[in-house]
């Protein structure tokens, strides 16, 4: 929090150097303290056009004649009113002579109705700008203008930073202010002093598989109508600060997971969990009741076999389950529901697992048809799919009252994933989360990682539960053959980042106790 603050400090510092609440003319306010204006509100010096999907296809000859046609038409299109850099919707995207790394941009701008732009770092697409009184289209499942602007909209879908934390959005006729701090591949967002991408890293669009570019053009992109820009101030950031950042950057992340983590289970002596909010005790459901789990024969401790330490190993299917109360661990509630769960996975599924479905993770509640939320292996494939699922009430994901296998794959809400990377000889790192369950106000999200990486998400649909609060179970191991290792208990729906962090914890998730 801490950071956070000093961060919004410094935003409405630099906005007051600005003068940003002034309605004088651009051109009378000044750069703050360690900025230069990369616009001089006077004409279109250091800037050129380009589009650069329009010719990305292209070679040799035809590349350079379209480049040099895009720059001939960009004055057709852009040109500068009252110290504004104005844009009538049409044309080359407006591009920097000059190419940054990283930086910290200050940029007002203003557009109109059913306009669309954004503007590109280091030559990448985008912070988004968005006429947020769209209306949401089912069938344009991953496009949500009605979010809000400064999200990083050309990140892959359901990542988390593609859309923005909140809506900051002016209305139409009034100003919007900007501030963007790029820094290797992590992006920072505030508009109109609220922070709307939290140090998400911004993808490299002409290739997912490769960071950013080191360095590249702005450009200002025009899509669909007017859009006007101001007071366009950019400050180098150099090695010592941008290092500086990145690690209290990282030094949050962990901070923040450190006061996420509810329960963790390393089972490296047993099956209670090593650390939990609540009640500590590894359970199995007899009849209606508790009891505190024994292990049977065909389900072991096995000291010094896991990713950390010991690891759970179910040698074969069986009824035993072990299971932890949510007593605060899990956090279930009818309002605003936000939980992740992280657990280390060693298994050949197709090898190991016998016959029919298998869910080694499961949370319940007194009625599955009042919710049910699992991982598991499909029942007869070959290779099995691995899927994550979250079913809200009955009604809602099975109106038709019909068997989960015959409802068409694209109609549950669940992740499935082909050829998951699952084996005996490596351990698998496996995250589900839960993002505002309950609470139809807000967008509500379900995501699986494997390896750290985003499979996909849960979307677009109504997650209302309507579970007994002092019921609610996660469950272990069910028809599960394999091992299993650092069970972790998270309040909160983890970020893209804050996974990639726990994957990569040395020691696993005992670092964070």
């Amino acid at each position: 929090m801490r950071c956070r603050v000093q961060r919004t400090l410094s935003f409405i510092a630099a906005m007051a150097g600005l003068g940003m609440g002034a309605v004088g003319r651009a051109e009378e306010t000044s750069p703050p303290n360690g900025f230069r204006a990369v616009f001089n509100g006077k004409d279109l010096s250091g800037w050129h056009g380009l589009n650069p999907h329009l010719g990305a296809k292209l070679t040799g000859e035809k590349k350079a004649a379209n480049l040099a046609e895009q720059r001939a038409e960009f004055p057709k299109n852009w040109t500068v009113e009252n110290g504004e850099l104005v844009n009538d919707g049409k044309g080359p995207y407006a591009t920097t002579d000059e190419e940054f790394g990283d930086i910290e941009l200050l940029v007002e701008y203003k557009t109109v109705p059913k306009a669309d732009s954004g503007i590109y770092l280091r030559g990448a697409p985008q912070v988004q700008i968005w006429d947020v009184n769209q209306v949401f289209n089912p069938k344009a499942p991953t496009r949500k203008p009605h979010l809000g602007s400064g999200g990083l909209f050309n990140n892959t879908p359901g990542t988390t930073g593609r859309h923005p934390l909140v809506l900051a959005d002016r209305p139409f006729g009034d100003w919007n202010q900007f501030r963007i701090r790029q820094v290797s591949d992590r992006t920072w967002v505030w508009l109109n002093d609220k922070l709307v991408v939290d140090g998400a890293v911004m993808e490299n669009y002409d290739d997912r598989n490769r960071p950013l570019p080191a360095k590249g053009p702005i450009l200002l992109q025009t899509h669909g109508g007017e859009i006007r820009w101001r007071n366009i101030f950019v400050r180098e950031i150099g090695i010592p600060e941008a290092k500086q950042i990145l690690s209290a950057a990282e030094a949050e992340t962990k901070a923040k997971l450190t006061r996420a983590l509810t329960l963790h289970a390393s089972f490296d002596k047993g099956l209670e969990a090593d650390f939990a909010r609540g009640d500590k005790t590894c359970y199995v459901v007899q009849g209606k009741g508790l009891e505190t789990a024994t292990p049977p024969d065909e389900v072991r401790l096995v000291p010094d076999a896991g990713r950390f330490g010991g690891a759970l190993h179910f040698t074969k299917k069986t009824n035993f389950r072990p299971a932890f109360k949510d007593a605060g661990a899990i956090g279930y509630n009818d309002k605003n529901w936000n939980a992740s769960v992280s657990v280390w996975l060693r298994l050949n599924p197709d090898e190991d697992l016998e016959p029919g479905y298998c869910d080694p993770v499961q949370i319940v509640g007194d009625d599955s048809k009042k919710g049910f939320i699992f991982l598991e292996w499909s029942k007869d494939e070959t290779p099995r799919f691995f899927r994550y699922a979250i079913r809200p009430l009955f009604h809602i994901w099975n109106p038709d009252n019909v068997q989960w296998a015959d409802i068409p794959v694209a109609k549950r809400p669940m992740v499935q994933v082909a050829r998951a990377p699952f084996s005996r000889e490596t351990w698998t790192h496996v995250v589900f989360s839960l993002e505002n369950v309950n609470d139809k106000s807000k967008p509500q999200v379900g995501r699986l990682h494997l390896n750290g990486k985003l499979q996909g998400t849960i979307e677009n649909w109504d997650l209302k539960f309507d579970w007994d609060p002092a019921r609610v179970l996660l469950v272990l191991g069910a028809a599960y053959v394999g091992q299993m290792d650092d069970l972790a208990v998270f309040n909160a729906a983890l970020t893209d980042d804050e996974v990639k962090h726990v994957y990569e914890l040395k020691q696993g998730v005992r670092e964070l106790r």
